[in-house]
């Protein structure tokens, strides 16, 4: 069992932790706070011997923070990537990340390993979703929290 995606800090994380309502936990490593706060709710993890997932429906740039935290995480166990999102997901950086058999590759550039490509990326910019409802009614009449 999984959980987290929409948990934004230790203190949220907290109570998922002390029921032991999971195995793996799945902080969005851009939503809960950056690097650090990630590495202290993933040491709360480790303590009650959960697993970390994290969740990253974003871009190659997240995807380098992902593989940052990985390299640096323990109590690592996998990585989600969105691949074919959008089709200029790629253009926005100059490099992207290397993968061998299923494997993302430590980066040997400085920084996160990856160059924004600045022109590509100021077309893109950032828009606001309207969120209408948090809730969805599924095809066998279940509510569902979204």
């Amino acid at each position: 069992i999984a959980t987290g995606e929409r948990l934004v800090t230790r203190h949220q994380f907290r109570p998922v932790f002390e029921q032991r309502a999971c195995h793996v936990i799945q902080p969005d490593l851009c939503h809960c706070g950056g690097l650090l706060e990630a590495r202290k709710i993933a040491a709360m993890a480790e303590v009650y011997q959960m697993g970390v997932a994290p969740h990253n429906p974003l871009g190659p740039v997240a995807n380098a923070v992902a593989l940052h935290f990985a390299l640096s995480t323990p109590n690592f166990l996998i990585q989600e990537d969105m691949l074919a999102d959008v089709p200029w997901r790629w253009d926005v950086v100059k490099s992207r990340l290397q993968i061998k058999d299923g494997y993302w590759l430590p980066c040997e550039a400085p920084g996160l390993g990856v160059e924004v490509n600045e022109k590509e990326a100021a077309k893109h910019p950032f828009k606001q979703e309207i969120m209408h409802s948090l809730t969805i009614c599924a095809p066998d009449g279940a509510v569902l929290d979204w």
